[in-house]
């Protein structure tokens, strides 16, 4: 009994460790089967990869290969125009390049020419201010000296060379365009790019020079528009200018005759006619004066007519020393001459009265007649 249940543990004991190996054996197989289906798994993902990345690189090497190609060859279209080998191309790149020089220069001419347009319109600004508020009795602060020759001189220059180039870009122009209609004619344009591209390029100068045109005749325009108000506006100057010159004259005038009346001593001598010197020689006929600033209508009784200020002095000095403070004068800016009378009269008759009894006064000699009309 002993034997067989010693046996029988043996048994069991052996067939636990037989499973047991068993066990252990499939589970290796099992991590061995998992780990290949693990590696052919990594290197199917790593083959897959391979293959996008060569068809990626493919595509991308396609790609680049076509944009060169592509590149060369509008390289070589452009070498049509911009390289050409034939004399007709030579001659249609030359004529459009000189196009483009003068397009540059004429367009510089415009801009000098709209500057100075400018500067003109400022100064005119300039001037309608200064006249406006001198006006309002509003000193303003002289300007800048500037040659208005000097500049006209520059505008001058600039409108004769704008002409010029822009004749001669026209002249160009028309030269390229009739190569370009012979050449179509004949068929000796046989490039489709060559065609299109001076068909539009004419297009574009055609454009270009109806600007310019445009352009300039507007600056002309306001350049007349400038140059007509600025003439008013100096104009306006020139008449304020003689407005408070005269203003200015007519009180020192008054001032000189207050103080030769004030301060000239009566000394009642024996002066003789050819004592009084009467300046320019009366008319015998009544002399008839318009536009007389500070003078107020009717008929004067003159008895001397000087042009200089020292001459008309010294006469109104020598009459007041005789005791006639009655003495008066009036300048005449259209003549330029200071009238001295005695007296002022409303009419003709007056006027004829008053001569024929006029006093025995040595100064009353050569006595004549001037009527003012303002």
């Amino acid at each position: 009994m002993a034997e067989q249940k010693a046996q029988e543990e043996a048994e069991a004991q052996a067939k636990l460790l037989a499973e047991q190996k068993a066990q252990e054996e499939a589970e290796a197989q099992a991590k061995l089967l998992a780990e290949q289906k693990a590696q052919e798994e990594a290197e199917a993902q790593a083959k897959l990869l391979a293959e996008q990345k060569a068809q990626e690189e493919a595509e991308a090497q396609a790609k680049l290969l076509a944009e060169q190609k592509a590149q060369e060859e509008e390289k070589a279209k452009e070498e049509l125009i911009t390289k050409p080998k034939d004399k007709v191309g030579k001659e249609m790149l030359a004529l459009s390049q000189q196009t483009d020089s003068d397009k540059a220069s004429q367009n510089q001419l415009l801009e000098q020419f709209n500057a100075i347009i400018n500067v003109k319109n400022q100064d005119l600004k300039d001037l309608k201010e200064e006249n406006d508020l001198s006006e309002q009795g509003v000193t303003v602060a002289p300007k800048p000296f500037k040659s208005i020759s000097a500049e006209n001189k520059v505008l001058n220059q600039i409108k004769t060379d704008l002409d010029n180039t822009i004749e001669n870009r026209n002249k160009t122009i028309k030269e390229l365009q009739e190569l370009y209609e012979d050449n179509i004619e004949t068929d000796t344009i046989y490039n489709e790019e060559v065609f299109l591209f001076y068909r539009k390029k004419l297009k574009q100068l055609k454009t270009e020079q109806a600007e310019a045109m445009a352009l300039k005749t507007d600056l002309e325009v306001s350049l007349k528009k400038i140059r007509f108000e600025t003439n008013i506006e100096r104009k306006r100057r020139i008449k304020r200018a003689a407005f408070d010159n005269e203003e200015k004259r007519y009180a020192q005038d008054r001032s000189a005759l207050e103080r030769i009346k004030r301060n000239t001593v009566v000394t009642n001598d024996n002066s003789q006619p050819e004592d009084f010197d009467i300046g320019e020689k009366p008319s015998k006929n009544i002399q008839i004066l318009k536009n007389v600033k500070n003078v107020e209508n009717g008929y004067y009784l003159i008895i001397a007519i000087h042009s200089n200020k020292s001459k008309r002095d010294e006469f109104l000095t020598k009459v007041v020393s005789t005791g006639d403070k009655t003495i008066d004068f009036f300048f005449d800016v259209n003549t330029s001459k200071y009238y001295i009378y005695t007296k002022k009269l409303n009419s003709i008759n007056e006027a004829n009265y008053a001569i024929k009894n006029k006093t025995t006064k040595p100064y009353n000699t050569n006595m004549s007649l001037v009527k003012i009309e303002n």
